[in-house]
């Protein structure tokens, strides 16, 4: 069992510097990453005006993810963190460039916008693994419940901000503007992780099998690691395709232009319901028991997204996107801290890259077969179904408490 120590706040946490430079640069990151999803949603619908294309775009984003993440966890766990990290945003920062030149007269071709969507996520694949097995490193073991609550709300925060000045600039100026500034805001993290120094991976030697699939074997052999991955696939999977459809909601059931001030307000509400939900985790929930915290917010996100799935009229559907918003990221906030409480910093990069593989490598798989399903029944019924799924998924959750596990898990895995 882990043994009870006193949870480090968030001000404990912030009060590394390390850990602070990074957080204050990822934030402003995260904002310009948030900024250019909205505006890559609505161009999408612009152009096609498809509930199909829309789960396109949420697909070519994010699938990187699902066949990257494996190699960014691997990668996490036996190189230099600072150059992976450097290299990936600089990456990412290139093609939002290329996207914000390309569309300087306002047009772009469908299938080009995939394209580029799609490169500059195989950035983000590698990233996303080693940033979330570094954060922790930074804080230490008393302090990671903080740091990972703090770096939801931070990502929230920015899920604030990005869509509301995103919405400004795309309804005042265009499309390449908001690209612009998102590929500048890269800047902010490799600036940040040049000065950074970062714990070196310790030398293991393991079978190549083991360094790419080892996360595979630790979530199979301790079921504290495995089962809150798990949960968390099965939530991405059935219950939020419907961040894909944002722009249609809007549009087909709140009847409001996706272009509009009114959908950067309704995004934002969304966001802003995110960041309350991941803060609480932090804050007021700290000591409470995560597995109970795990059963309650997936019962009231079933709540609030079968809400959403009736309302008709934009004020309440500021409500009701926000208290979905809540519950939708209270919850990979609650589970990302169970598992990581309970793996050491040598195998944490390979359990990283199956958590960005459940929270972000199954949404676009999701997203591709809930485009069709919309239009074959509507998006209602999408959204009563992922409700209807939480609802049984609150019920049925069970996540066992258990020994914190590092390499030694690995040594009887046959090669």
């Amino acid at each position: 069992m882990i043994a009870a120590r006193r949870e480090g706040t968030t001000r404990d946490a912030l009060a590394v510097p390390a850990f602070r430079r990074i957080y204050i640069a990822s934030f402003i990151s995260n904002s310009g990453r948030w900024m250019q999803m909205i505006a890559i949603g609505v161009l999408g619908w612009e152009i096609t005006g498809s509930n199909a294309y829309l789960g396109q775009l949420i697909f070519a984003q994010l699938i990187p993810m699902a066949f990257l993440s494996l190699l960014g966890g691997s990668l996490a766990d036996t190189m230099d963190r600072r150059r992976l990290l450097t290299i990936t945003q600089a990456w990412q920062m290139a093609f939002s460039l290329l996207l914000a030149v390309l569309l300087l007269d306002g047009e772009i071709d469908r299938t080009v916008l995939l394209l580029i969507v799609f490169v500059t996520g195989l950035g983000q694949g590698i990233y996303a693994p080693v940033f979330n097995s570094v954060l922790p490193t930074l804080v230490g073991t008393r302090n990671l419940t903080a740091a990972v609550s703090l770096n939801s709300v931070q990502v929230n925060a920015a899920r604030i901000i990005g869509p509301a000045i995103g919405g400004f600039l795309v309804s005042r100026f265009g499309f390449a503007e908001v690209f612009a500034l998102n590929g500048i805001s890269y800047v902010a993290v490799i600036a940040a992780v040049l000065v950074t120094n970062f714990p070196r991976p310790a030398p293991a030697r393991r079978s190549l099998r083991e360094r790419v699939l080892g996360g595979f074997i630790v979530a199979s052999r301790s079921a504290q690691v495995g089962r809150p991955l798990l949960v968390m696939t099965a939530f991405s999977l059935m219950c939020m395709p419907f961040i894909g459809q944002l722009p249609a909601i809007a549009e087909q059931q709140l009847g409001i232009d996706a272009r509009s001030t009114a959908y950067g307000y309704f995004y934002a509400a969304f966001g802003v319901g995110a960041l309350v939900g991941a803060g609480v985790v932090g804050t007021v929930l700290l000591r409470v028991d995560k597995v109970q915290v795990t059963r309650a917010t997936l019962a009231l996100f079933a709540v609030s997204l079968g809400w959403l799935s009736i309302v008709d009229a934009i004020d309440v559907a500021y409500a009701a996107i926000f208290f979905v918003g809540l519950f939708y990221f209270a919850l990979p906030t609650t589970l990302n801290t169970l598992w990581q409480q309970h793996v050491d910093d040598s195998i944490r990069g390979r359990v990283s890259a199956l958590w960005v593989l459940s929270f972000g490598g199954t949404v676009p798989i999701a997203n591709l077969i809930a485009g069709p399903a919309v239009e074959a029944t509507s998006l209602e019924a999408v959204m009563l179904f992922g409700a209807l799924a939480a609802t049984v998924m609150a019920f049925a959750v069970r996540i066992p408490s258990g020994p914190i596990v590092g390499e030694e898990i690995l040594a009887d895995a046959p090669s």
